[in-house]
């Protein structure tokens, strides 16, 4: 499968995942706001559950993170077809791949073809994935345009609109005209609420309108105006609709972002209704439904007083009459926290389970490598002779363990010689080659790290591990010399070196073999511990 297909399923996957901790979090907030009212004038309740479905998407574009599935996988039938004559190359991180032993454990009376089984990668999912992709990057592209539109409408309404220069003249500044200091108020004649507009340096919008008002009236909405700029609304907004833009396709981002609204004028409207006597309180809800009725337009991307929700304006006037203010307590925190961190994990633990991908790039790891130990066989029978002497694999090479040594921290003989290096010494091809191997660990054992492996014909196969960096791609020609990596410490190791080996077939063999000038390159506790070479080497 090509690496753009397996992106695709990734992203699918994401989507899907997010879609899951979405509806997760939105019925635990619904179910906290029956029991706790006051849930409802909580910023953080409504932004931190977005962010908290953006992080899902996010880890589950992680390849790892498919592993956390608890859900059963999805088994197919991974038959492999084989065709001695036609040599393959690993085309997945070998990682993933079974053990030497698993590798041959194949059952050959599987039905079906990677490539071709029905619903296996080769099927309808890649397609559909990929389909969604270009419709998922599409929908990003239309959500960024729709932003960016209401941001230059937002301008323009600015651009049009007068600079008030002395605020005395406008009866609302009565008693916030200390609260104003510092930003800019324009006045527009368009039927537009009082808002503000910008991010970084925010302005104050009004519209002529408003001078109709009882000066009361006018002081109270230009007060929910600023309280909303003391209290940073515009940021919380401005990451709410990043969020939403980025997950558009997901509709409780949209539930969310109208609930975070909703929860910004609530909050005002308590702030600047706090121990106001009942008849401020009641000109305060004529106001708001008398700008309702006036507005034409609004904007989402900015902070306005009375908005257009038909369907929660009854409620929020009803809010600014009474004298209720509940509070949500403790344990209504510890609750509704408690809740969204059990959506956050049904989120990541609930995913669906693309147990298939694993699967396919086992099985094509399988594939690849059987495929691979039948050429290198073949190889092997037609020129049995060891190839000539390679170069070292380092410019400066020090051998601090030799092959087939034990030691203590080692439960089998040493699979080829250690190369004492810093992170980021150039690693370089022993001979010319082919590269097998580019990926982080090797036929599934992670203590190898970030591995190179090359094929130099002949049956002869170098490995080398615990690099810091790769340069070199599976399928790459490389000459003698060339730089492969960089040495590093990846991997199960106690310090930095290159781990070098060397195989004829599927057979392990001393890289002093194949290098010379080992002995003299070599550190004093490496020489004792060497075992002693075949006569003749």
């Amino acid at each position: 499968m090509s690496p753009l297909a397996l992106a695709a399923l990734q992203l699918l996957q994401a989507c899907i995942g997010s879609a899951v901790a979405g509806a997760a979090v939105w019925a635990a907030l619904r179910l906290a706001l029956a029991r706790w009212p006051a849930l409802a004038a909580r910023r953080w309740a409504w932004l931190l559950p977005q962010m908290m479905v953006v992080a899902v998407f996010a880890m589950l574009l992680v390849p790892q993170s498919s592993k956390l599935g608890v859900l059963p996988a999805i088994a197919l039938p991974p038959a492999i077809v084989l065709s001695p004559a036609e040599p393959a190359h690993p085309a997945a991180p070998l990682d993933a791949a079974p053990s030497d032993s698993g590798a041959r454990a194949i059952d050959a009376g599987a039905a079906g073809t990677i490539d071709g089984a029905a619903g296996a990668p080769g099927g309808w999912l890649p397609a559909a994935a990929l389909a969604w992709s270009l419709v998922y990057l599409a929908g990003l592209g239309l959500a960024i345009a729709r932003v960016a539109r209401v941001v230059r409408t937002l301008r323009g309404l600015r651009r049009g609109a007068s600079e008030l220069t002395a605020l005395d003249g406008h009866a609302g500044f009565g008693a916030e005209r200390s609260g104003a200091s510092g930003i800019a108020v324009f006045e527009t004649d368009a039927a537009v609420s009082p808002m503000l507009i910008g991010l970084h340096r925010p302005c104050l919008l009004l519209p002529r309108h408003l001078r109709a008002f009882e000066d009361e009236q006018q002081q109270m909405v230009i007060a929910h105006e600023l309280t909303h700029l003391r209290r940073r609304d515009p940021l919380w907004m401005a990451a709410s609709i990043a969020l939403q833009t980025l997950l558009w396709f997901n509709p409780v981002m949209r539930k969310l972002g109208e609930r975070l609204t909703w929860a910004q004028e609530l909050g005002c409207d308590a702030q600047v209704l706090q121990g106001r006597p009942q008849p401020q309180r009641q000109a305060y809800a004529a106001a708001l439904l008398a700008q309702f009725r006036l507005q034409q337009n609004s904007f989402g991307a900015a902070m306005a007083f009375g908005g257009d929700q038909t369907t929660t304006m009854t409620e929020r006037m009803q809010l600014i009459r009474s004298n209720a203010n509940p509070a949500l307590g403790a344990m209504g925190h510890c609750v509704v926290l408690g809740a969204l961190g059990l959506a956050l994990a049904g989120g990541l633990l609930l995913q669906p389970a693309f147990a298939w991908q694993a699967a396919t790039v086992q099985a094509a790891t399988v594939q690849a490598e059987v495929a691979q130990e039948e050429t290198v066989q073949a190889e092997t029978a037609a020129a049995p002779q060891p190839a000539a002497a390679w170069r070292a694999p380092l410019a400066k090479p020090r051998v601090s363990s030799f092959y087939g040594v034990m030691s203590p921290q080692r439960q089998r003989p040493h699979r080829g010689i250690d190369l004492a290096a810093p992170t980021g010494t150039p690693v370089f091809a022993s001979a010319d080659g082919v590269v097998l191997v580019s990926a982080k660990g090797y036929r599934g054992e992670a203590i190898y790290g970030e591995t190179v492996e090359l094929s130099h014909g002949g049956g002869m196969r170098s490995l080398y591990a615990h690099l810091d960096r790769r340069r070199v791609a599976v399928g790459e020609v490389v000459k003698a010399g060339q730089l492969i990596g960089l040495s590093g410490a990846t991997g199960k190791v106690s310090g930095p070196h290159l781990h070098f080996e060397v195989r004829r077939g599927s057979e392990l063999i001393n890289p002093e073999t194949v290098l010379a000038g080992l002995t003299a390159n070599a550190t004093r506790p490496a020489l004792a511990a060497r075992l002693p070479l075949p006569p003749g080497k």
